[in-house]
Order: C-alpha cells, then structure tokens, then sequence
C-alpha cells in the first residue's frame, strides 16, 4: 500500500514537472512570436518610410496639367510603389508573419492606379473621360479602409497619397 502511495505521488510529481516546462515553453514561444511580430512591424515601418520617401521626390498627379501629365505622374508614383512591393513579397518569403491579405491590397490599389492612368491616356486621345475606381474587397469595402486599419501608422501617409491620385 505504502509502495502505491509513493508511485502515485512520483506520477504527480513526474506530470507536474512535465506541465511546468510545458507552460514555460509556451511563454518562451509566446515572447519569441511577439519579438518577430515587432521584427516584422519595424520591417514594414522602414518600407513606407522609404516609399513616403521616394513619393515625396515625385509631382503628385494633382498637380499636372492635363490627363496625359496625369497619367503620368500617376506611374512614376508606382514605379515609386514598386520596391515597396517586393520587400513586402521579400518580409512573407522570410517567414515574417505579414497579412497576405493586406500586402494584396496594396497590389490592388497600384493595379487600380495603374488602370486610372491607362484610362486618363485614351481620354488624352479623345475618349470618354477618366475616372478613378478604388478597389473593393469581397464585401464591397474599400480595400483603402482596411489597409489604413490593419497597417502600421508609417504606411498612412504614403497610401493615403496613393488612394487618392487626382491630389
């Protein structure tokens, strides 16, 4: 009987230990997840400053004359966008845990633009005039709304000048 006792209170001990270290691991993994979600965040802070960076060098559309100056204001700035792009392919393929959603709806807004700029080019030419259609999610929600919501407040500034390209 005695000899039973001392085996159930190893097998406690024994569990325990063993749910000790397990908790203790998952907050090692916790700390180690947040410590690459800053890694990631600070990443893609350093993206749109860059991106705000290179925009700032440019004529914003707004202030063109014209739909073909427009139009082409409008590509300089994608072609501003477009490393900006590739770090955010480079930060997933990295391991870094980024919103594939979100970086595909920055693919959408420059597609959009880019769409804009071929329409403001046959309105040059003599075609019906142009407008600019913001992208929309699966619900009917501007892509914009959820891009200034799930990302860091470093990229506000560079997206709100790339959702609005008559400014």
């Amino acid at each position: 009987m005695a000899g039973a006792l001392v085996l159930i209170l190893l097998l406690i001990c024994g569990g325990l230990i063993a749910a000790a270290a397990a908790v203790r691991g998952a907050v090692s993994a916790g700390r180690h997840d947040r410590a690459a979600a800053e890694e990631a965040r600070g990443d893609v802070d350093a993206a749109c400053l860059d991106l705000e960076e290179r925009l700032n060098r440019l004529i914003p559309p707004g202030a063109t004359t014209g739909p073909a100056a427009r139009a082409e204001a409008i590509r300089d700035e994608n072609t501003a966008a477009r490393p900006f792009l590739l770090e955010l392919e480079r930060l997933r393929a990295d391991g870094h845990r980024l919103d594939q959603s979100w970086a595909d709806g920055w693919r959408q807004v420059i597609e959009a633009r880019a769409s804009y700029a071929d329409a403001l080019d046959r309105a040059a030419d003599g075609g019906d005039p142009a407008f600019y259609l913001a992208p929309r999610d699966q619900d009917a929600e501007p892509v914009a709304d959820e891009l200034l919501a799930d990302g860091p407040d470093a990229c506000a500034g560079p997206l709100r000048r790339l959702i609005n390209p008559s400014l």
